[in-house]
């Protein structure tokens, strides 16, 4: 095996166990604060200790994990200021991303269409792991298509917050189906080449996250440093 093989297959390996933490916490199966070791996640996927420790470092970067000298390395736990900044920007970013989107998606509206379908139909399955994976087609749809890197980028790692992946586990089934509905209105502002509306509809669409995430307990949520 080449130098350059070698080093395609622990990218691969790292990206695997990124992708186990990430979807762990989708779940549900890893919690804000749980600690995680190296050995652990070493023995339970088969890879080594290094690539374990390579991955939990970019999760660090990307801030889903949280890394502290002598205490090791924990699902982040955020406050409720944190989580808030983090649904505002998302909002802005996200209304952004559809403004540009829109004259775009009237060339070719089928991935669009198609997407919705899939959510409409999740929604009348009572589907929520289905409507949590094509929300995040549906959301990241639009920033993808300006062909905008950075907006891409940033939209993606605000994508991998532990609140973000874990507002499905959070929040109760019967509240989060009921955020489809917006959906098609965003798709119809769309459709109708109103990308101002577009973009108005998405904040609030995104704000209405953040207030049902805000609704959760204090025990979600870690104290602030002034409590």
């Amino acid at each position: 095996m080449t130098e350059t093989d070698a080093s395609a297959n622990e990218a691969l390996t790292v990206q695997h166990v990124s992708n186990a933490i990430t979807n762990a916490i989708r779940e549900g199966r890893l919690v804000p604060g749980q600690r995680l070791t190296e050995i652990d996640f070493a023995k339970r996927l088969g890879v080594s200790r290094p690539s374990v420790r390579e991955a939990f470092r970019q999760l660090t970067a990307d801030g889903l994990l949280h890394s502290q000298p002598y205490r090791g390395v924990s699902v982040r736990h955020m406050t409720r200021r944190e989580v808030d900044d983090l649904f505002v920007v998302r909002g802005a970013l996200e209304g952004l991303a559809v403004r540009l989107a829109t004259p775009i998606l009237q060339g070719d509206t089928q991935q669009l269409r198609s997407i919705q379908a899939e959510l409409d139909s999740a929604e009348a399955r009572n589907d929520l792991a289905a409507m949590s994976r094509h929300n995040l087609a549906f959301h990241m749809l639009f920033a993808d298509v300006t062909g905008n890197a950075l907006l891409s980028e940033q939209l993606r790692r605000i994508s991998n917050s532990v609140y973000w992946l874990q507002f499905r586990v959070l929040v109760a089934d019967d509240k989060v189906l009921q955020t489809n509905p917006q959906h098609r209105d965003i798709v119809d502002a769309v459709l109708a080449g109103d990308a101002a509306k577009a973009e108005a509809i998405m904040i609030n669409h995104v704000d209405h996250s953040r207030q049902l995430v805000q609704s959760l307990p204090d025990t979600h949520f870690a104290e602030s440093p002034e409590d």
